[in-house]
């Protein structure tokens, strides 16, 4: 985007610069992102799709639909849309393609599948902790397309979040004031007062129950990558979202903090791509004497059964219900 041919005061020339950084790290930045880092996100980025993509076909059509599936479904298909962008931004970046529509969908669609990521570990998290705390309620009155109601509703809150956020801070020339403050401003109370406390709380509650082995029939493999893959995503994914609400909320003027946006969306790409490993490796484990194919480890890794005690109390309650 070029600017437009006014003199504009020292803040808005700032806010600009900044802008500009940060479509330039999307976009076609060539100071930053040299032809390494290029190689190196587009590397990533196609092995991400392929592992995103082999889980979301294998989701659809070899396993059947259960609660922690739903999710996990609906996770792959957000991260396979943030990796899909991200190469797109790097095709750009690499050919050099000035078009300012493409370049504003795609940024679009990369904070879209980044919030909704997320939005569904935390309901993951949530999910999984209730299933621990309330057994009884979880497999009797737990409603039938609960799952696929809060997926629906976390892509929906995801929308309204990434759209403001590109509509009037990223998107513009210069970013709208204080629109663009108020706009960071609920995104930071959605993130940090609410879906980040809301997963860590879960995951530690769940560490406890693993740690303690409350409940050593329940299995174990769910709790190991629910909570993984939260912190990973937490050391991986998160520094990007702290990045950006801290420069544009606080007007940072530190190009510093413009020039490590792009290594923190390679970290970003990282978290999205290492998913689908995380449930192999975990589906995998004690088969050290027989060797299993991808089929078969991820089916190990979705199969929900409940503990004996568990399946003993759901079937005297049964007839009562």
């Amino acid at each position: 985007m070029e600017p437009v041919a006014t003199t504009f005061s020292p803040l808005e020339s700032t806010q600009y610069t900044r802008n500009k950084s940060l479509n330039e790290t999307t976009g076609s930045s060539k100071e930053v992102t040299d032809y390494n880092y290029i190689c190196a996100s587009l590397v990533i980025c196609m092995l991400g799709l392929t592992g995103n993509g082999l889980l979301i076909w294998f989701l659809i059509f070899c396993v059947k639909k259960k609660p922690f599936t739903v999710y996990i479904l609906h996770l792959a298909i957000a991260d396979f849309l943030v990796l899909l962008c991200s190469s797109v931004i790097q095709l750009v970046n690499t050919f050099h393609i000035h078009d300012d529509t493409l370049l504003t969908y795609t940024v679009f669609l990369m904070l879209f599948g980044y919030n909704t990521g997320l939005h569904l570990l935390t309901a993951i998290s949530v999910e999984r902790c209730l299933s621990v705390l309330y057994p009884i309620w979880y497999q009797c009155r737990r409603p039938k397309h609960q799952s696929a109601v809060a997926c629906a509703v976390l892509w929906a809150l995801s929308v309204l979040v990434s759209g403001l956020e590109n509509f009037f801070c990223i998107m513009k020339v210069m970013p709208q004031f204080p629109e663009c403050r108020y706009v960071y401003m609920f995104s930071c109370i959605l993130t940090f007062l609410v879906f980040v406390p809301l997963m860590v709380f879960s995951n530690l509650i769940l560490f406890i129950q693993v740690c303690c082995n409350l409940k050593p029939r329940q299995p174990g493999k769910l709790y190991v990558i629910i909570m993984t893959t939260v912190i990973l995503f937490l050391l991986f994914a998160m520094p990007m979202k702290v990045l950006l609400i801290i420069a544009y909320y606080s007007y940072s003027t530190d190009e510093s903090v413009w020039d490590s946006l792009p290594y923190l969306n390679m970290l970003s790409t990282i978290n999205c791509s290492i998913n689908p490993i995380i449930y192999f490796v975990v589906g995998s484990l004690r088969r050290k004497r027989s060797r299993k194919s991808l089929k078969e480890a991820l089916q190990k890794v979705f199969e929900e059964k409940p503990e004996v005690g568990l399946r003993e109390n759901v079937t005297q309650l049964s007839p009562s219900s």
